[in-house]
């Protein structure tokens, strides 16, 4: 989201936030390129498997097989790691992608349902509900040729 005068490509006149769906798409697919590189090169499950190093390749004296088996902890951890890291980088993904196609979706929703009137900025068809919040019956609005003018 970002603060302005709602000059974006969404539009808007008021200041305030409003959503850059263009941004958001653009954000998710660089997360998306991010992802199949970090794929690539660090797949917590795939670095894992390279990675390995035999019980025996440290020695076979006590401390050696001490140490073999911290080095395995700490590469099992580093797998974790790596694949927590994988899933949240995903999942940012796919909420950004899932964010913008909700935000175009109420935009063409409400440009479905909104409708201006021939000056530009009343509404084109008021409910009755709105005319009685203006103290108006329809028929009143129609006489008057539907311009709002008593």
């Amino acid at each position: 989201m970002a603060t302005g005068n709602g000059t974006g490509s969404t539009g808007g006149s008021g200041r305030g936030y409003r959503v850059e769906v263009e941004q958001l798409r653009a954000f998710a697919a660089q997360v998306r390129l991010l992802l199949a590189e970090f794929q690539h090169h660090a797949d917590g499950n795939a670095t894992h498997g390279r990675s390995g190093i035999g019980p025996s390749s440290l020695g076979t004296f006590a401390e050696a097989t001490d140490l073999h088996g911290r080095y395995q902890t700490m590469r099992d951890g580093l797998r974790d790691v790596l694949n927590q890291l994988q899933e949240a980088v995903d999942e940012a993904q796919k909420k950004a992608e899932l964010t913008a196609t909700n935000y175009e979706e109420q935009e063409h929703q409400t440009k479905a349902k909104l409708k201006l009137g021939d000056d530009g900025w009343s509404v084109a068809n008021p409910s009755a509900t709105s005319y009685a919040g203006y103290g108006w019956t329809i028929a009143q609005a129609q006489h008057d040729d539907g311009k709002g003018v008593r």
